[in-house]
């Protein structure tokens, strides 16, 4: 995949500042240094695609910045500089986004301007977010009435996909991809024309690639372009019986331009013991870990709130609290998609963490209601699952919530609450 830039920051890169401008050439050793701006790949809108990038350059010394300029296609041509090492950055103009509609491109070089010698000197802009895009082949359209895909880097980036708000061929996401992430779990959720529903949990890392170049690292970084696909799976007798996931990545590459493969691995949960949702066994110390849920109920919109209280306490302290919710609402599946696209790290459908989480914080402050999350090592926390009894009360069906609390010394306890609207 050939998405490199080259920026060619030339000698009158650095000579716009006053004090350069004003300064007395006549007793100090210059060079000069030649600017142009280029991309690798040929085309004819070459020079209006990254005329706009900013461009500054400093001084290796101290790193002092000797010029910048708005634009790079505001630098002069040519201008004299004093002798000595300097360093020219530029990018795309903006600030990169967690999660943004475009890429985005940065490079740094480091170059020597000599005594009467033209130095051009070349920044390398190359893609510094990545991508993730969904793809559903017709066979899938043609199988499924709704569905919900959500994409979870184990951190503070979760993707979320339903067909209402996305429509069949969704944009794709560009991702400024945080330190150390290797692992990108897939879920799914889908409903058939028969209106059954069926899910799939899958897990990508780059080393599942079919091929690598050597300079790659195991962590997900810029230029890593991953593209998912989603096919139905049928019985002999033509019945959808599941749903397949594939998935190809890009590296960011000056020479080449390929696509590779991802050996696609089902997502195993790590072994918690015995546990299973509703049960009050926790995975380690029998008494580390308190988790009270209330019964399974039927809610209505005047349904009193602290009836869903879920007391939890840790004498280890508590590390996370994790939501998960799950509808025979299709409806509700959706408004749980469209929460995670507009509340970063509030993605209920693969799990949304409590502990210390402030997005739900101020999503439960954009509904009218107070909530408090805990810090991490709190020894006693009250979940409000009754905030939601409002919201629920007009989506007919079966909702879940089941939490999976997590303490400090690593024990585990999960449970299962199911709220019923009729």
């Amino acid at each position: 995949m050939n998405i490199s830039k080259h920026i060619l920051v030339g000698a009158c890169v650095a000579l716009g500042l006053a004090s350069c401008a004003n300064e007395d050439f006549s007793t100090v050793k210059t060079g000069s240094m030649l600017l142009s701006v280029d991309k690798v790949a040929p085309t004819a809108t070459r020079a209006v695609e990254t005329a706009d990038y900013p461009v500054a350059v400093y001084s290796v010394l101290d790193n002092s910045e000797v010029a910048s300029y708005e634009k790079a296609s505001l630098i002069p041509e040519k201008q004299v500089m004093a002798v000595g090492q300097y360093y020219a950055t530029a990018h795309t103009p903006g600030v990169m986004e967690k999660i943004q509609s475009t890429p985005y491109y940065a490079g740094r070089d480091t170059f020597e301007i000599m005594q009467n010698i033209n130095t051009v000197a070349t920044v390398v802009c190359r893609m510094a977010n990545g991508s993730v895009t969904v793809a559903y082949s017709d066979a899938f359209l043609e199988a499924f009435s709704n569905w919900t895909v959500s994409i979870d880097d184990g951190g503070q980036t979760a993707l979320v996909y339903s067909k209402e708000r996305d429509g069949l061929t969704p944009a794709p996401a560009y991702i400024r991809w945080e330190e150390n992430v290797k692992t990108l779990k897939v879920n799914i959720v889908a409903t058939t024309m028969a209106g059954n529903r069926i899910s799939n949990s899958n897990t990508l890392t780059k080393q599942q690639a079919n091929e690598q170049y050597d300079s790659d690292t195991e962590y997900f970084a810029g230029g890593d372009c991953i593209v998912i696909n989603f096919d139905p799976v049928e019985s002999t007798e033509g019945d959808i019986t599941g749903i397949s996931v594939r998935a190809n990545i890009s590296f960011d590459d000056n020479e080449r331009e390929e696509s590779f493969e991802m050996e696609v691995e089902d997502f195993i949960p790590e072994d918690t013991g015995d546990d299973t949702p509703g049960d009050d066994t926790p995975s380690g110390d029998s008494n580390a870990i308190t988790l009270d849920l209330p019964e399974n109920m039927t809610v209505t919109a005047v349904t009193d709130p602290s009836l869903g209280d879920t007391y939890i306490a840790a004498e280890h302290g508590i590390k996370s609290i994790s939501v998960k919710m799950t509808s025979t609402s299709d409806a509700m599946m959706g408004s749980l998609a469209d929460l995670a696209g507009n509340y970063n790290g509030v993605d209920f459908v693969a799990g949304a963490e409590v502990v210390a989480n402030q997005e739900m914080v101020r999503l439960f402050g954009d509904l009218g209601q107070t909530l408090a999350v805990p810090a991490v090592g709190d020894t006693e926390y009250v979940f409000p699952i009754g905030n939601f009894f409002t919201l629920l009360a007009f989506l007919p069906g079966e909702h879940s919530f089941t939490l999976t609390i997590t303490d400090m010394e690593g024990n585990t306890k999960d449970g299962l609450l199911k709220l019923t609207v009729e």
